[in-house]
């Protein structure tokens, strides 16, 4: 091959990684914790809903906002596009890198709850 031909190729290949990829490099990074502790007024954070396909876009939050659990302690509000891992989501046996829908809570009143998003417990703690 040419070497113009190999310089091409090359470039064409780094292209095809670049749209192939899963989540856009400027979406924060989304990471689960199991609990959280908050004041009166503080927002965090709290989880990320993907897509029903592991490539998919992230979801609108009107399309998620039914899906949300009810919380006697706050109150939610879109948390815009991150990246997550998905335990459903995976090349071989690692997670990938997925889009989601980030859930921001804002703390509203003290108390405690467990909130359940699909399958995962989050326990909030208010005071």
């Amino acid at each position: 091959m040419r070497r113009g031909g190999w310089s091409a190729s090359l470039a064409l290949a780094a292209a095809g990684l670049l749209l192939a990829a899963p989540s856009r490099a400027d979406d924060p990074i989304w990471t689960q914790q199991s609990a959280y502790s908050l004041s009166v007024g503080q927002s965090v954070l709290i989880y990320a809903l993907r897509a029903k396909e592991c490539g998919g876009a992230a979801p609108s939050y009107d399309e998620i906002r039914g899906r949300l659990p009810r919380s006697t302690t706050g109150a939610y509000s879109d948390g815009g596009t991150v990246q997550r891992k998905s335990d459903s989501c995976r090349t071989g046996n690692r997670q990938d890198w997925i889009h989601a829908r980030g859930i921001t809570f804002t703390a509203t009143k003290p108390g405690s709850e467990i909130l359940r998003f699909d399958r995962d417990p989050i326990s909030v703690s208010v005071r």
